[in-house]
């Protein structure tokens, strides 16, 4: 499994990155030597992998709003500290298939997932005013995801949205095709508004891929946005999320 896709696996079994994880241990570790030992501080910010006495000075007051010594003197007992509290995560029907090269004429989108729909409405609108007949050349959206939206922040997030399109539509030259991959996929189906595509996400990566027998590609994560947000309400939205496999 590549880092990229272990970080998401990750996130999805304990609810924490894994930058996280590591930083509430060492925390951890350092409050422990603090109270019950006589090591200097300058030992324990090695010991808990630190570089250097001050970035383990900045990085603990930042957590616990004293400084190391201070800390030491303090009447406070060691404690450590808790890993996320997960509800269990709601289950999802997903199948593994072939899926064929996808071409799409496509407009890039940075921001929630959650908000493709407007960039696939201003894509549409340009369309229609080039006169490319949507009907009877574009299929359903599909949207390549660049991020991962447990690592990267909202406003960060990269992603490729746009209309399926045959090999032989000619675009003009400032329409941008993207072409997806043919590759075996784990395909979850999902119901709903895109808001809960983070719950899903969690699902496919938390519960899913660590209990059955796949490995995964390096190619992004897709979705194929199967209804018209603007025709259907949200709670009735149907979107295919594809992870390639290696077959």
């Amino acid at each position: 499994m590549s880092p990229f896709h272990w970080h998401r696996v990750f996130f999805g079994i304990t609810g924490e990155t894994l930058a996280n994880c590591i930083r509430r241990v060492r925390m951890d570790c350092a409050t422990f030597l603090l109270l019950q030992t006589k090591q200097s501080v300058a030992e324990i910010a090695v010991q808990c992998g630190y570089g250097n006495v001050q970035s383990f000075a900045r990085s603990f007051q930042a957590d616990y709003g004293l400084t190391p010594s201070k800390f030491r003197k303090s009447e406070i007992a060691y404690r450590a500290s808790d890993p996320p509290k997960l509800s269990a995560p709601k289950a999802f029907d997903i199948e593994i298939r072939q899926q064929p090269k996808i071409r799409l004429v496509a407009d890039s989108h940075k921001g929630d997932y959650q908000f493709l729909g407007r960039t696939i409405s201003q894509l549409h609108a340009r369309l229609t005013l080039r006169e490319i007949d949507l009907n009877t050349q574009c299929g359903v959206s599909a949207a390549v995801l660049h991020d991962d939206p447990f690592l990267v922040a909202e406003p960060d997030l990269r992603s490729d949205i746009g209309f399926i399109i045959s090999e032989d539509t000619a675009l003009p030259d400032d329409f941008s095709e993207v072409c997806i991959a043919p590759s075996r996929c784990a395909v979850l189906h999902f119901t709903g508004p895109y808001v809960g595509l983070f719950e899903a996400y969690r699902y496919l990566y938390g519960q899913w891929v660590p209990n059955n027998s796949v490995e995964l590609s390096d190619s992004p994560i897709y979705a194929m946005i199967l209804e018209d947000p603007r025709e259907v309400s949200p709670t009735d939205l149907r979107t295919d999320i594809c992870l390639p496999l290696i077959d």
